[in-house]
């Protein structure tokens, strides 16, 4: 029986362990939860277990909201060969905040005997306890997750009742106060755009003269902004700002496809 106690406690600290961190450019300006500051405790943790760190997979700028990130999908090969026995993070949701991506990962993790631990948590799946807290910590990632979508939404909702721009200010305008100002000269460039595609001059006669690539060219016909709408969700709403191009003009483009001549 001690024999056998021995066996599991030696058994468990000759773990490797892969070691996952992330962190997006604006959580870290935020919380400063740097990329270091998680090696550094992971690494720590590990040592007073008497892992061996395996590999450390980095995810610098990217969402947990995805599990399409370079880091993250080099770590699942691994694990998927099995390089490690233990899948360590700083905190849960620096690997997911979605609670079905992190369940999904973990039950295939379970099935090639890969254990999951956090730093801060200190989940251990390896018991019933560990399982059923690592599930009540993932529904409070997806609940945090969608708390903050729901605040953007409302953000975005409030601006288009303002009538303001939900995203940067496009060729022919500056924002100026949080509002879109007209550019004077870029704003005759796009009028006399507008013209010369009605007239059915080529696209690639209109991006040499204004030095303009031809997929701007696109955005700028196709763009409400220029009528002074702002488009959300599909739907066009008054925008607050001077419009600059007519809205029968703009209509009138947008159901005429430019010329392919020169």
């Amino acid at each position: 029986m001690v024999k056998d106690k021995k066996k599991e406690v030696l058994a468990y600290m000759e773990k490797k362990a892969g070691v996952y961190v992330r962190v997006s450019t604006e959580e870290q300006a935020k919380e400063g939860i740097s990329i270091d500051a998680q090696i550094d405790r992971c690494a720590a943790f590990c040592k007073a277990r008497g892992w061996e760190v395996y590999r450390i997979y980095t995810d610098a700028g990217f969402s947990a909201g995805t599990l399409k990130r370079p880091a993250l999908q080099s770590l699942l090969q691994d694990a998927e060969e099995k390089r490690f026995q233990v899948l360590l993070v700083y905190k849960i949701d620096r690997f997911s905040r979605r609670l079905k991506d992190l369940i999904s990962i973990l039950e295939d993790l379970k099935a090639k005997n890969i254990n999951f631990s956090s730093v801060t948590e200190q989940i251990d799946t390896t018991t019933a306890m560990g399982e059923a807290f690592f599930q009540i910590i993932g529904v409070f990632a997806q609940l945090e997750r969608g708390m903050v979508k729901e605040r953007v939404e409302m953000a975005f909702d409030k601006k288009i009742s303002a009538g303001e721009a939900l995203h940067r200010a496009p060729y022919g305008y500056n924002y100026k106060n949080r509002k879109l100002v007209v550019k004077n000269e870029e704003a005759e460039k796009v009028k006399e755009i507008f013209l010369m595609w009605e007239a059915g001059v080529s696209y690639k006669i209109i991006s040499e003269k204004f030095a303009l690539p031809v997929s701007t060219l696109y955005e700028i016909v196709k763009n409400p902004i220029y009528i002074g709408k702002v488009q959300y969700k599909g739907k066009l709403y008054p925008g607050s700002h001077q419009a600059i191009i007519d809205e029968n003009l703009f209509q009138k483009i947008n159901g005429k496809p430019p010329s392919t001549q020169g």
